[in-house]
């Protein structure tokens, strides 16, 4: 059998990876003297309340190598093939992690894929893997089509206070204050799996406006598509997006989720995300 890994950063709702029998590896998140698993310690809420609290950023830390040695070795005993997907190697160690991990296992077919990206985007590749798997298509094919998708993921980030990018010294505190006083909402993207700033709007209307124009002016098509939506602690933010989106867009199927306690780190509350495959109107 195949089985599918990824760590929490892909934000796959937890539901969905148990109904697709997806391994999640969690990072860890620390406030000052106190560490916590992602997604299993501390609920989103739980975290963005504590977050509000603290007047330092909290830490993450990545997945190590001896946590994925126990997972790859649970699941190739029995004659497994794992295929792992992990967040871009550019933002986290947590890939060459499993490299490591990989390297002391003497035998056991085991994939890692560096998806260069990174939340509930290539959380899109995991559940899409996962599905592919349970329908019984072989490693090749799935390896394909992640590569596939890894090269034609497009990350639309919106991000709505800029306190966490200041915190995270990413900003001087006169930027922050300015983009405060002009209610100013940076959208980021990525590109070579780093994320980088593609444009900014003022306000949270303007922000989905942008987004629906840019899939118009770009003649994306999204009718066979799976697309993802997730958002930083603001369902109601994130449904608005989505309405926006089936109000002018055939979709297949939306999939969406909350940030985790990593993501939530750097995007701060009230942000949402989009992601999509660059796939054209004929």
């Amino acid at each position: 059998m195949i089985k599918i890994v990824t760590d929490s950063v892909s934000d796959i709702p937890q539901d969905l990876a148990k109904t697709l029998d997806i391994t999640v590896v969690p990072l860890t998140v620390n406030f000052e003297d106190k560490s916590y698993r992602d997604g299993i310690d501390l609920s989103t809420e739980e975290f963005f309340a504590m977050m509000k609290e603290s007047p330092k950023l909290p830490t993450t830390s990545q997945v190590t190598p001896g946590e994925f040695f126990k997972v790859f070795q649970e699941l190739t005993t029995s004659g497994n093939t794992v295929i792992t997907i992990l967040m871009s190697s550019q933002l986290s160690g947590t890939y060459r992690s499993a490299l490591a991990a990989k390297d002391m296992l003497e035998n056991g077919d085991i994939e890692i894929i560096d998806s260069k990206g990174v939340t509930l985007g290539y959380g899109l590749f995991v559940i899409e893997a996962a599905r592919m798997a349970q329908n019984h298509y072989s490693k090749e094919e799935i390896l394909k089509r992640i590569t596939y998708m890894r090269e034609n993921m497009e990350y639309k980030f919106v991000v709505d206070t800029l306190e966490n990018l200041y915190k995270g010294g990413r900003l001087n505190a006169a930027e922050a204050f300015v983009g405060k006083l002009l209610n100013i909402k940076p959208i980021l993207t990525m590109k070579d799996g780093k994320l980088i700033p593609e444009d900014k709007v003022r306000g949270r209307k303007k922000a989905i406006k942008w987004l629906i124009d840019w899939i118009q002016e770009h003649q994306i098509d999204l009718s066979q598509q799976t697309i993802g939506v997730n958002h930083s602690n603001d369902e109601a933010y994130a449904l608005e997006l989505i309405e926006a989106i089936r109000g002018n867009f055939a979709v297949k199927e939306i999939i969406l989720s909350k940030t985790g306690c990593v993501v939530g780190t750097h995007a701060g509350p009230g942000a949402v995300a989009m992601y999509f495959l660059r796939e054209y109107k004929q």
